[in-house]
């Protein structure tokens, strides 16, 4: 184990070739320093050396390994969803403090589930997940069948399939802007561009929803969103032109905008 795993330190950094080890090879820490010695299996060496190239070619841990954590959820994740983000963690702690168990909840634009599993693992909540990619639906079936969780899937391009009104409706849209350098840097250009571009401004998909969950909310109801580092002004006014009211926002642990929530008026 000892040369296999001494260059994949030197190739792609320690942190990371003891994640590649740990997880492709099912090994643990510790047995990183106590076995070095130990020869593994040809089959084995071959799998870390094709992670690290994988790994330096850009491509994410998360794409090589397959998984994810997400609030102590080891989730699967594949290149049809979106890695999921510690600040989105925010979501989720909103909406927890928003709704009471019992609670009906729909996680607009689901990818691997992460949202929509936290949110049944957490609390006894009545949870509809959807999202437009078949793929997409099936690495989130395969993580709420691993995890146990409570959540009906649906196959719906936003609220077209939609069937009946929520509590709560939370959703971490695509909303970075079609020309943004990042989209070509870094992990994202492994990422679904589905899952990340939201029309030109980067707006389109979140002026969708917010337009249209005002029709699925029950009276006082909250739309929870995830927005980009500099939508906060027009994410605000969008939530403002459309009715809803106790318009608040949460920043992020870079203390950058990210989370803003709204509730609907009676109806």
């Amino acid at each position: 184990m000892g040369h296999c795993f001494d260059r994949a330190k030197a190739n792609v950094g320690t942190d990371e070739a003891m994640l590649l080890a740990t997880q492709l090879l099912g090994v643990s820490f510790t047995e990183l320093y106590t076995e070095r010695g130990r020869q593994l299996p040809l089959a084995d060496v071959e799998k870390l050396n094709s992670a690290i190239q994988r790994r330096l070619c850009g491509e994410p841990i998360a794409y090589i390994t397959g998984y994810r954590m997400f609030r102590k959820l080891d989730l699967r994740v594949s290149p049809a969803v979106l890695i999921p983000r510690f600040e989105t963690e925010l979501l989720v702690d909103v909406v927890l403090e928003h709704t009471s168990n019992g609670g009906r909840v729909l996680d607009l634009g689901t990818g691997s589930g992460a949202i929509a599993i936290a949110l049944s693992k957490t609390k006894d909540l009545q949870v509809v997940a959807i999202d437009n990619d078949e793929r997409a639906l099936q690495v989130c079936a395969e993580n709420c069948n691993e995890h146990e969780a409570n959540v009906e899937l649906v196959r719906s391009n936003w609220f077209e399939n939609v069937k009946g009104c929520f509590d709560i409706i939370v959703s971490n849209p695509p909303y970075v802007a079609a020309d943004d350098p990042h989209l070509v840097e870094g992990d994202l250009r492994f990422e679904p561009s589905s899952a990340l571009v939201g029309g030109l401004s980067g707006l389109e998909h979140l002026e969708k929803i917010i337009t249209s969950a005002m029709n699925f909310l029950n009276p006082g109801g909250w739309l929870v969103v995830e927005h980009g580092y500099d939508q906060q002004t027009s994410v605000k006014e969008l939530f403002a032109d459309r009715g809803y009211a106790n318009i608040q926002q949460r920043q992020d642990y870079t203390d950058t905008p990210r989370v803003m929530w709204g509730q609907a008026r009676g109806r």
